[in-house]
């Protein structure tokens, strides 16, 4: 079980920054090449919270070969290096070792939200229709993180903005080709 100690002894902050509104302070987010890690593109936009004078950021993660792979992430620098929200939309499956839920049900599958409990205890919970867009998919983060632009708009998310647009997948497009 993943528990992060600054959540749980700052978890009134945390609750707060999860709870109440904030506001992304850009229309777009450009997702491009970062020299940190070549695996993923990255882009990142500042939020404001309704309540708090914290520094808050939104990050958006896209693998680099397959752009069905992303996760949208929350983090506050104030209270963890951790993102106190997140979105995965592919990867590994998720274990809520809680022993108040049954077995069968602790394991929850991609897409799904992260969040966490008052121990500082890493909670996943499933996203309820899967979506492959990605902006499709940062309007459920925006309606779950409680985030938008102004008058209930969410911002755009644009991979590889100066690029030809391909989309980028792993699937072999030769599959269903029979060559002689």
């Amino acid at each position: 079980m993943s528990v992060v100690p600054a959540i749980r002894s700052k978890y009134g902050f945390y609750r707060k920054l999860l709870r109440e509104h904030k506001y992304v302070l850009r229309d777009t987010v450009d997702v491009v090449k970062t020299g940190g890690h070549s695996a993923f593109l990255e882009g990142k936009v500042a939020v404001s919270h309704s309540d708090l004078d914290a520094e808050i950021t939104l990050s958006v993660r896209v693998k680099s070969n397959d752009h069905d792979f992303f996760r949208f992430e929350l983090q506050c620098a104030e209270l963890s290096e951790e993102p106190f929200f997140q979105f995965r939309s592919d990867g590994c499956t998720h274990r809520n070792a809680d022993e108040s839920i049954p077995l069968a049900e602790q394991r929850v599958t991609t897409p799904h939200f992260s969040q966490y409990n008052q121990q500082g205890a890493n909670v996943t919970f499933k996203m309820g229709a899967p979506e492959d867009d990605i902006n499709r998919s940062m309007l459920y983060f925006c309606q779950e993180a409680r985030l938008n632009l102004r008058d209930d708009e969410i911002p755009l998310i644009r991979i590889l903005p100066n690029a030809l647009p391909l989309h980028i997948t792993q699937k072999d497009p030769n599959s269903t080709v029979l060559f002689l």
